[in-house]
């Protein structure tokens, strides 16, 4: 109605939760009530980032960078993976999710300033290795979700066991009614929507040690008003594959071919090449909402580290891309065209980078 402001709104939906609460305690337990939740609206963490890792296949001094992957290309395989590791040709190394946002324009640092003053003992907890939000950098329309909290885990069983547990409900609203009833009116005021989540299948993990907090404690302390954005403490860059059905094997290969330099960049503090577990629920089978199979995930102390990397992996590329054009690297016909198996994806790899901020590492690292 006219006159009606927005927190007279939030005041409503909160005293209107409140009240349903009350209702639906008399009938279930508080426990399957959360139970209910885990899947909707309510954040949960994830991460992971990545661009393709250089190769020195050919020499130590080789590197091939991101670019190369727009043209990437190899004969169809018989086999068509599946979320099951059972089905794959490399087994997963860890499981992460990922709950994707659209955060209102003007409402970016309350969003953050709910997530930093949020108890969580995140990580204390078995087979955590990984968190960060992640705030998106550069272009997108108002369809795009611009934050994404990510969170990386050994394995599935860790994160349900998260999941299913205290640690999920003191993380939600400090596990009480009126905690996860504020949470769900700061979550209508400040986003578009349920957040949607993304599950993945880390493979082919590189990594460095981690600094976890030095007081022992399962989150960081960073201090945030509401009013300004929190401080970026690393650098994220994930590039999404649409890879064809029958050759995700092949595509996998082709990381797993590679001697990755990687850990020669300052800055570098992990990677995981990332295969789509499911639609909605982890595993279900179904065709992703956004049409990604697989994403590169890397993360690095900065966008300087970055983009050192990048500037060495295009150098690469375009001193690769000479020796073809005058016919001095393999010697092939010029009808080598033609004879060319067709392309590995069916569209070009979307490239995404973020800032990453509340990051929180375990002693192994990613």
């Amino acid at each position: 109605p006219k006159g009606t402001t927005v927190d007279s709104i939030e005041t409503f939906l909160l005293n209107f939760t409140m009240r349903m609460f009350k209702i639906l305690s008399s009938v279930v337990t508080t426990t399957s009530v959360f139970a209910l939740l885990a899947f909707s609206s309510i954040p949960s963490s994830s991460d992971a980032f990545v661009m393709l890792p250089p190769s020195k296949a050919t020499s130590p001094k080789t590197r091939i960078g991101a670019t190369e992957l727009r043209s990437l290309s190899s004969p169809t395989s018989t086999e068509t993976s599946s979320p099951s590791d059972a089905a794959s040709a490399i087994p997963s190394s860890r499981f992460v999710v990922q709950n994707r946002f659209r955060v209102r324009e003007g409402r970016e640092a309350a969003f953050e300033k709910r997530w930093a003053d949020r108890e969580s003992r995140l990580g204390t907890l078995d087979g955590f290795r990984f968190f960060c939000m992640l705030r998106k950098v550069g272009g997108g329309d108002d369809t795009d979700p611009n934050y994404v909290s990510c969170t990386v885990w050994e394995n599935y069983e860790n994160f349900e066991a998260w999941r299913t547990g205290d640690a999920f409900k003191e993380a939600h609203g400090g596990g009480t009614v009126r905690g996860v009833a504020s949470m769900l009116a700061a979550s209508l005021r400040n986003a578009k929507g349920k957040p949607k989540p993304a599950f993945w299948r880390g493979l082919l993990p590189e990594v460095v040690a981690g600094t976890p907090p030095p007081d022992g404690e399962g989150w960081r302390r960073v201090e945030a008003d509401g009013e300004t954005k929190i401080p970026a403490d690393c650098f994220v860059a994930m590039n999404r594959f649409s890879v064809r059905p029958g050759m995700e094997d092949a595509f996998e290969g082709r990381f797993a071919a590679r001697e990755s330099v990687l850990k020669d960049y300052d800055g570098f503090r992990g990677f995981l090449l990332l295969r789509r577990d499911g639609d909605k629920k982890a595993g279900d089978g179904k065709e992703p909402d956004d049409g990604y199979t697989h994403s590169t995930f890397s993360v690095w102390t900065s966008k300087d580290s970055f983009d050192a990397w990048m500037s060495d992996s295009k150098k690469t590329a375009a001193e690769s891309a000479s020796k073809k054009e005058d016919g001095s690297s393999d010697g092939k016909d010029d009808n080598s065209e033609k004879k060319k198996p067709p392309s590995i994806s069916l569209r070009p790899p979307i490239p995404a980078f973020y800032e990453g901020i509340l990051s929180l590492e375990s002693s192994p690292g990613i």
